[in-house]
């Protein structure tokens, strides 16, 4: 990112007018990797250990390319957080091969509402009622979608608790990843850091209860490597820097696209038909979301909207 420069609004806070952009890239990012992981038929201990090791090169590749740098400090500000984004992704990869696709994605678009309750306390960010009000109409959209999807009898009872541990996971991991971005560190080595601490946390523990890497086969490996590319280079790349200028609430309402978007690629991938009060679902959620982002300085809960043309180096 940085093709333009960095400015700081009147409050202090930083602004970059590629946030939003690179916010929405991430969430179309993501919303291709329920996709992949359904159609891989390695269990998940055999395959997720595959992806942390090509993705550890791939990430630190990209920090160094991006001006990033890894560090003991760096690092040691990586263990928490990437102790929790393994935990996230095993629970996450768990929720989508145990229950539907819809059940997974349903429950982790409660994160907004997570979010909202701790960013005051943590973040000293006061959403508007506005949006919290257009956060509720959003939530309820992504309900109509992927509530009203057939389940096929394949939602189970243990994939929704998977999904929502990873809820749990996902929204500390966040917190960190907001902190650290918050106080400059870059984007990619903190990243980087992030995924070699998820590897060391995983492959040991894959290794010590015998995961079987043979049972990936040819297709598991075409998905596997789409996921270290595309919801993980492109997608968390792109989150991870758009942090940094955006309130947590915002981003975190953003990604309510995620679901409908798996939606609909479970809809031409894997035959999931939907009907029409989804497609109702899918409009009122992105129209609802378009809105939050439209009127995201209403209100400011930093300050005015005004910004000081105050140029800061650009990562």
């Amino acid at each position: 990112m940085g093709l333009s420069a960095e400015t700081v609004k009147a409050d202090g806070t930083p602004h970059h007018e590629l946030a939003i952009t690179a916010c929405v890239v991430a969430v179309l990012s993501w919303g291709s990797g329920p996709l992949m992981v359904r159609g891989i038929s390695a269990p998940i201990m055999a395959f997720t250990p595959i992806r942390l090791v090509m993705s550890v090169p791939v990430m630190t590749l990209a920090a160094y390319l991006a001006g990033g740098r890894l560090s003991r400090e760096v690092m040691k500000k990586c263990i928490l957080p990437g102790i929790f984004f393994a935990g996230s992704m095993l629970s996450s990869f768990a929720s989508f091969q145990h229950t539907t696709i819809a059940n997974a994605t349903l429950i982790f678009s409660l994160q907004p509402v997570v979010m909202l309750l701790v960013a005051p306390r943590l973040f000293g960010e006061r959403p508007t009622v506005l949006r919290v009000c257009l956060s509720v109409v959003a939530l309820g959209g992504v309900g109509l979608v992927v509530g009203f999807a057939a389940s096929g009898g394949e939602a189970t009872m243990q994939g929704n608790l998977f999904a929502l541990l990873n809820l749990l996971l996902w929204s500390i991991y966040f917190v960190f990843a907001k902190r650290v971005r918050d106080v400059g560190m870059h984007a990619g080595s903190f990243l980087a850091g992030v995924f070699i601490v998820s590897a060391v946390v995983i492959c040991p523990w894959a290794v010590a209860i015998g995961a079987d890497f043979t049972q990936v086969n040819g297709k598991d490996w075409i998905l596997i490597a789409g996921q270290v590319v595309i919801p993980g280079l492109i997608g968390h790349t792109h989150i991870t820097w758009a942090t940094r200028f955006m309130d947590i609430t915002l981003v975190s309402i953003l990604n309510l696209m995620s679901p409908a978007i798996s939606m609909v690629g479970a809809w031409f991938i894997y035959k999931q038909s939907m009907v029409s009060i989804q497609i109702l679902g899918a409009v009122v959620m992105l129209v609802s979301v378009a809105v939050i982002v439209r009127t995201r300085h209403l209100g400011s809960n930093r300050g005015s909207p005004q910004y000081v043309v105050e140029p800061v180096s650009a990562e």
